[in-house]
């Protein structure tokens, strides 16, 4: 019954956003949670909102993808007291969505500490939410201090908050998630409906997601006119007061320290930059042999995201995909749905 009145709502949810979407204005709620967060964060553009509401309403709230994603745990997944812990990151608009999701889908009662940079968005869907089924306004509640009674802890943040965290709820089962970024591989013949897909992998949200690209890996020679011109739909984000200080200074320290680098107009390409590199550098790594791309992700397998080429192979996903992840297309590869309910029931 739990499942059935889960899926219900949200699928519900979904439609109410996607309707809204649709026109000119959001709704009043949606509306307001976007100038509010415009406000409190001058990169959460209205675009960049309207994108991360349009990705989790297509991708996460329809009821076919919701009933697929939850079938195998709907024998455990039912109505429980325990109280699980969310303690959100703020660099995408509704990052912590999924993590919401999976613990309504689980069953849990959720206390959800909001970052201060993304502060808006989520009451106002869960508003919307509650206006379509009550009974979810005793199951969440958005707090500035975790209580005591949480059973369960997910948290999401930089490695060094998360190591601060982790210490603090050392006796409860946690989900820690730290610094990761994304790659792609290029082998020089992409087509420019990929390279418009690859631009973004790499500049939606400025870049700023765990599922950006940042690095691209490359053969020796490579040519990257072909990229620079597709990237220029983006140019616009040079326009952002925060994205552009951080283009000039990056820019200037490259200089000073004459360093080898490609300018974009609004975006550094280096080689050598650290995975992952500053905003506005993507960072630049050339091949020789597939060697040598393995050698970077055993290098970086415990910081890597996703994994973008257009050629086909284990583990990668297509350009275009790695801004909008799938219902079980779990952060750091950890299946959520798995972390909360072990141990609930055999």
């Amino acid at each position: 019954m739990y499942c059935e009145v889960f899926i219900k709502d949200f699928s519900r949810l979904g439609e109410i956003v996607r309707s809204q979407l649709l026109e000119s204005s959001a709704g009043p709620l949606l509306d307001n949670a976007m100038r509010l967060s415009l406000d409190a964060n001058p990169m959460f553009t209205f675009q960049m909102q309207r994108e991360a509401l349009t990705a989790i309403s297509e991708q996460m709230l329809r009821e076919s993808l919701l009933t697929d994603w939850i079938e195998p745990y709907k024998h455990i997944a039912v109505q429980k007291e325990e109280i699980t812990g969310i303690i959100m990151a703020g660099n995408l608009p509704l990052v912590g969505f999924h993590d919401f999701l999976s613990c309504a889908a689980a069953g849990f009662k959720t206390e959800i500490k909001l970052s201060g940079r993304d502060r808006f968005l989520l009451p106002a869907l869960f508003e919307i939410l509650c206006g379509i089924n009550h009974f979810w306004k005793e199951r969440v509640v958005f707090t500035d201090t975790l209580s005591e009674r949480i059973s369960r802890l997910i948290a999401t943040g930089s490695d060094q908050t998360v190591r601060s965290v982790g210490g603090a709820y050392r006796d409860i089962p946690r989900l820690l998630r730290g610094t990761r970024s994304s790659f792609a591989i290029l082998d020089g013949g992409e087509e420019s409906g990929q390279l418009a897909k690859l631009c973004d992998d790499m500049f939606l949200y400025f870049g700023m997601g765990c599922r950006s690209v940042s690095t691209l890996i490359v053969p020796r020679g490579f040519d990257f006119n072909p990229l620079l011109e597709s990237a220029r739909r983006y140019a616009h984000l040079g326009g952002n007061k925060d994205y552009s200080s951080a283009y000039r200074y990056n820019k200037a320290i490259l200089v000073m320290e004459e360093k080898e680098f490609i300018d974009g107009g609004f975006f550094l390409l280096q080689k050598g930059a650290p995975f992952p590199p500053p905003l506005s550098v993507t960072g630049v790594v050339e091949y020789t042999t597939k060697d040598d791309t393995e050698a970077f992700i055993k290098m970086n397998e415990n910081r890597i995201q996703a994994m973008v080429s257009s050629a086909d192979g284990e583990g990668f996903i297509s350009p275009g995909e790695a801004q909008h992840p799938k219902l079980d297309q779990y952060a750091d590869n950890i299946n959520t749905l798995d972390f909360l309910l072990k141990n609930i029931s055999k």
